[in-house]
């Protein structure tokens, strides 16, 4: 093999490697524990939250490192929520009335609780697909009180998002 060749494979072997790593950022939100394509409801990726499977889905959030913008927009008009310390926050605000709800570990809480009858939703590991997760109802993990799965651990604003745009908060 000469050197063009070498270079060339060289080349395209970091393009490769560099597109999959850029591609295990993308979240998806499933119905059901099936994972079918074509059942997709949302999925998440370079910080835009989509509906359906492609890029061609409407946007409904915008995240960034610690806030959630409605729409296809950064600006600080549409900035609707921000996330610190695990609570999700109206708006900008620095006052503790703003927390709307608290992400303590794997379990979704009202307000700025951690009391147990506070919780609303828990989010659990799939034990066969470590790369997949369930959100259940309260502290259940039955599969009859499922609300969906996600495809890839979202961070806690993908994680809030999906939930807006899925009526959920």
């Amino acid at each position: 093999m000469n050197i063009g060749h070498r270079i060339g494979f060289a080349l395209i072997c970091t393009v490769l490697a560099c597109a999959s790593m850029r591609a295990q950022d993308r979240v998806n939100v499933y119905p059901d524990n099936r994972m079918l394509w074509s059942d997709m409801m949302l999925h998440a990726e370079q910080g835009l939250i989509r509906e359906g499977q492609g890029w061609r889905g409407t946007v409904l959030w915008t995240t960034r490192t610690g806030e959630l913008f409605e729409g296809y927009s950064t600006s600080s008009f549409d900035l609707k929520f921000t996330v610190r310390d695990g609570h999700l926050i109206q708006g900008d605000s620095n006052f503790s009335d703003a927390i709307l709800y608290t992400l303590d570990g794997k379990n979704l809480y009202i307000g700025d609780s951690t009391f147990p009858l506070d919780l609303v939703y828990t989010l659990q590991q799939d034990a066969f697909d470590p790369s997949s997760f369930g959100l259940y109802k309260e502290d259940s993990i039955s599969v009859f009180d499922r609300i969906c799965v996600f495809e890839g651990a979202p961070s806690p604003e993908v994680l809030f998002g999906f939930l807006l745009a899925l009526g959920l908060l």
